[in-house]
């Protein structure tokens, strides 16, 4: 079982690989800024810790023809990611200049507010809850708690909402021009997330609890774009989108 938890996690890295390849609107690239690039690879760890994440809660049993499967080994390595990825903004985070709308008004921002630091904490409390060698995976979380910065950067916008059944809220978000783009999105539950550009165009989309796009924003002015998240009629479902 230890053989095939190794090679699901190295399909889904390499997937990761590939869905972070997607490209989007703007053909026209020069050479990025190095301060968005850090930050747009932080967003990046962070969308692979949720696949990981997914996977070892046994979210992804339907797509690996696993029954009854998970994995604490993969909920530590998750919560390894997102703790570097704390370390590297030095526990700070952009203010979010999202505009959310439902049903054409603004959603109040009345969430409870946490650091990466406490999701990786929970994820790690997640792995301890699932293992059944529990001197194993102590081992496994402490190894995970001495990964080191590599560099502090300017920290990501992190948004939280909650939308409400049958709900979609929309995130208008202007990304600068001339440079790298990426947005990590993650559910508590079965969600519809989708990057909407220029003229309505769907560009990217996701049905399960987590999704990354990248793309490149070209050299014409700011690119604004707007995430879906969509509520078809489950139970309330907690969001968390971050951006670069």
């Amino acid at each position: 079982m230890q053989a095939i938890c190794r090679s699901w996690v190295a399909a889904i890295v390499l997937t990761s690989a590939l869905m972070l390849g997607n490209p989007g609107f703007g053909e026209d690239k020069e050479v990025d800024s190095p301060e968005a690039d850090k930050v747009a690879e932080i967003v990046e760890s962070l969308g692979l810790a949720a696949q990981l994440a997914a996977y070892g809660r046994g979210e992804l049993n339907d797509a690996t023809g696993l029954r009854d499967f998970t994995s604490a080994e993969a909920l530590v390595a998750a919560g390894g990611l997102t703790l570097r990825a704390y370390k590297e903004t030095a526990g700070q985070v952009k203010k979010p200049t999202a505009e959310i709308l439902e049903d054409g008004k603004a959603v109040v921002d009345d969430e409870e507010k946490s650091t990466l630091e406490d999701d990786a904490e929970e994820l790690f409390e997640e792995a301890r809850s699932l293992a059944t060698d529990k001197t194993a995976i102590e081992m496994k979380i402490k190894q995970a708690k001495l990964i080191t910065s590599r560099g502090a950067v300017g920290g990501p916008q992190v948004i939280n909402r909650t939308v409400k059944t049958g709900k979609t809220h929309n995130l208008k978000i202007g990304f600068e021009p001339n440079s790298r783009a990426t947005v990590s999105m993650r559910g508590t539950g079965k969600t519809q997330f989708e990057v909407v550009g220029e003229k309505g165009k769907v560009l990217w989309h996701s049905m399960g609890t987590f999704g990354v796009y990248q793309w490149h924003t070209g050299k014409k002015g700011v690119r604004d774009i707007t995430i879906r998240v969509i509520n078809k009629g489950g139970p309330p479902v907690a969001y968390t989108v971050i951006t670069n």
